[in-house]
């Protein structure tokens, strides 16, 4: 893992795909594709709609027509949900770099124009980048907070390789990679459908056993919108006061821990695809610790855990998530 600060930026004739999974998303879509218009670099917007019920699909189509952004669409004919939409869409699109996009956020100006530059001198490597959004709320851009404030993650902590599964540090519409990174991803697919928990965070993984994972410093990032029907947002289940708080923060603890448990036992079945070598032998002794992180844990195998820096970045997030983990099984 590394940090860097603002690449130069480079003329480079590149095929760049942003990639949008969308799902009812009418309300904010429009004001997502317009920022990706403030850039430079030439790209191709590829779609994928995850069976719509609202008018998402009218207004992507009118608004890229509008604006002259290249749209390749790519639907499915039954509902793939996340992560599942945004591999989809890697196993169809075949470009030189590949950015994530989700459909509710706002780009600053010059972010994918960042991510190419930082990228287009790694091509025929498994490369990753990726910056530290701005959080909003709903509509209002007015005060934008980082979002290790808003989730009390230590960034630099967050970024050590044995939290390499529990770090939240990666956020999808952030990242950026080359065709490289993808092709792995490709020789392992069904494992990554079946068991990766998101999309974003098993890239991120791959790229830092496999390649390299770099945080950009000072970059144009991504405005994350925060608001109560997003797909995928973080934040949308940790809700709620007293007693109420208590019992969603449970509920979310134990959820979290059935799938970050699945995602490191499929990181495991997916170690053949990805570059032998001492990282991959450090990640697999992380991986088989948090996949037995869906069953009680004693005393002092949380410990163990602390210990190793396992878990997460986080003293308030560490303590809840031992906790439930001391007290029982997970559970749906």
């Amino acid at each position: 893992m590394s940090t860097e600060r603002s690449p130069t930026l480079i003329p480079c004739q590149l095929e760049v795909g942003v990639l949008l999974a969308t799902y009812n998303g009418a309300r904010y879509v429009d004001q997502q594709i317009r920022s990706l218009e403030e850039n430079k670099t030439p790209f191709t917007l590829h779609w994928l709609d995850d069976q719509s019920t609202d008018n998402t699909r009218a207004i992507v189509r009118a608004t890229t027509q509008k604006l002259g952004i290249p749209l390749k669409e790519w639907h499915q004919n039954e509902r793939q949900g996340v992560p599942k939409a945004f591999f989809t869409l890697l196993e169809h699109v075949e470009v030189d770099i590949y950015l994530f996009c989700d459909q509710d956020d706002i780009w600053q100006p010059g972010k994918i124009d960042v991510t190419v530059a930082s990228l287009a001198p790694d091509l025929t490597s498994p490369v990753l980048c990726f910056s530290e959004p701005l959080v909003f709320k709903g509509d209002d851009t007015r005060t934008l907070l980082r979002i290790s404030a808003v989730t009390g993650l230590n960034p630099v902590a967050a970024l050590d390789e044995s939290r390499m599964f529990m770090s939240a540090t990666a956020y999808g519409h952030t990242e950026g990679f080359t065709r490289s990174l993808r092709d792995i991803f490709i020789a392992h697919k069904e494992i990554a459908h079946a068991h990766a928990y998101m999309h974003d965070l098993w890239m991120y993984n791959i790229a830092m056993v496999s390649g390299v994972a770099r945080m950009l410093a000072d970059v144009p990032t991504t405005l994350y919108r925060l608001h109560s029907s997003s797909v995928s947002n973080t934040f949308s289940g940790w809700r709620g006061e007293g007693i109420g708080r208590l019992r969603v923060t449970w509920k979310q603890h134990q959820r979290l821990r059935l799938a970050i448990a699945r995602h490191a036992r499929g990181f495991a079945l997916a170690s053949s695809t990805l570059r032998p070598g001492p990282k991959l032998e450090r990640s697999l002794a992380v991986a088989r610790l948090v996949a037995s992180l869906d069953r009680r844990q004693s005393l002092a195998a949380l410990v163990r855990l602390a210990r190793r820096r396992v878990l997460w970045p986080s003293t308030r997030l560490a303590v809840e998530l031992s906790a439930a983990c001391l007290w029982t099984n997970a559970y749906d």
